[in-house]
């Protein structure tokens, strides 16, 4: 790959990591979640995700005063999930991908993309399965494993995905290695999180900020001043 498609792909990594940022913090702008106020807590939306039982999704949704105003919440994002995060961070996986490893046709970047397109699917049948639980929480049990599996799939493609981009900077010339360390994160906080989910999904959100933030910065960093090789 030359240095100007080099650039190009570390341009659209950068701004796919943008959106996905914006998106981030559009969630918590949303009318319906400011509305919920602290019916919701800072982990509802990932509770809800891997919520298997009725008890777990009562949880969730809280007492009877708190249960219309969270209903409305998540409803909302993730409506906004569907329609921009999820293509959203799916592109800038891509485009990742590319930019890391250079060559479309490099085994490594064929799996990387192939494991963002995993974690689509995946976020997709989790969403709107979501979606459905909402109209009728009474009735939503049968749901509940399609979207806690959905969603836990999600995330391990994820976490491979970064695995494969971790070596994709190893293999780089120079090499990455600060960047490889970093986007290991993700893979040990999804192992931590799928062993005491209550205790460290928050571990494994920070490990896919971390990872996902450096990529975004060193992306635009090489869109400004290419990479020499």
């Amino acid at each position: 790959m030359t240095i100007g498609r080099s650039r190009l792909w570390a341009a659209l990594a950068a701004l796919t990591g943008l959106a996905s940022a914006a998106v981030t913090v559009a969630f918590q702008q949303l009318a319906a979640v400011k509305a919920a106020g602290t019916c919701m807590s800072s982990g509802a939306v990932i509770q809800f995700e891997f919520a298997r039982t009725a008890a777990e999704l009562a949880a969730v949704f809280g007492p009877a005063a708190c249960r219309a105003p969270t209903l409305a919440a998540m409803d909302a994002i993730n409506h906004l999930d569907i329609a921009a995060y999820i293509p959203a961070y799916t592109a800038f996986g891509i485009c990742a991908a590319m930019w890391l490893g250079r060559r479309a046709r490099a085994p490594l970047v064929r799996a990387a993309i192939a494991a963002a397109a995993v974690a689509f699917v995946a976020d997709m049948v989790e969403t709107t399965t979501l979606l459905q639980i909402t109209k009728d929480l009474a009735a939503a049990e049968p749901l509940l494993p399609r979207s806690s599996t959905a969603a836990w799939i999600k995330f391990a493609a994820l976490a491979a995905h970064a695995l494969l981009l971790a070596l994709l900077c190893l293999r780089a010339t120079p090499r990455r290695r600060i960047l490889a360390v970093l986007v290991v994160l993700p893979a040990i906080g999804t192992i931590a999180a799928r062993i005491d989910p209550a205790a460290n999904t928050p571990l494994m959100t920070l490990g896919f900020a971390l990872a996902w933030m450096a990529m975004l910065l060193l992306a635009g960093r090489e869109t400004i001043w290419p990479r020499k090789t």
